[in-house]
């Protein structure tokens, strides 16, 4: 039998720098993960707004196309609202937009005076918002217009 003082392998133990080192590539990981899924998410939607509206939007709301601007978001979104409720439909990520959206207005509103170029970029993320929203509403009454017309004939 051999005395553990005499033995010379030792239970290895994890250095703490080697912990550490494993905990902020996890966590470094996990932003980078998190940056990108926010990253590819505003470029779906913002994709998705700067597709082309059609004049019947301007028929139902009263707002021209080229004309939305970010005060038209509440507007818009419940037009959008009443559509999808008459045609049961939904809008992907139309809750997501609504949290962004206010947001921005926090953001907008808190670096008027401090930040105007952080304003500035808050209002034009704010447009893109009610421009996204007109899409899916625009895309809602053209779905409603084809029913109508299958309807028809």
């Amino acid at each position: 039998m051999v005395l553990p003082s005499h033995c010379r392998i030792r239970a290895v133990r994890p250095h703490s720098s080697l912990v550490m080192v494993s905990i902020v590539i996890l966590v470094l990981s996990a932003t980078a993960l998190v940056r990108f899924a926010i990253h590819q998410w505003r470029a779906i939607w913002i994709a998705a707004a700067n597709q082309p509206i059609s004049v019947s939007l301007q028929t139902v709301t009263g707002i021209e196309p080229e004309a939305i601007h970010a005060d038209n978001f509440g507007s818009l979104l419940s037009a959008c609202d009443q559509v999808s409720a008459a045609q049961k439909l939904s809008a992907p990520w139309l809750q997501g937009i609504m949290r962004y959206y206010s947001a921005m207005s926090l953001l907008e509103r808190t670096c008027k005076k401090l930040l105007p170029f952080l304003s500035q970029w808050a209002e034009s993320e704010r447009t893109i918002c009610s421009r996204y929203v007109a899409v899916i509403l625009d895309q809602h009454l053209s779905m409603d217009l084809d029913r109508r017309a299958a309807v028809r004939s």
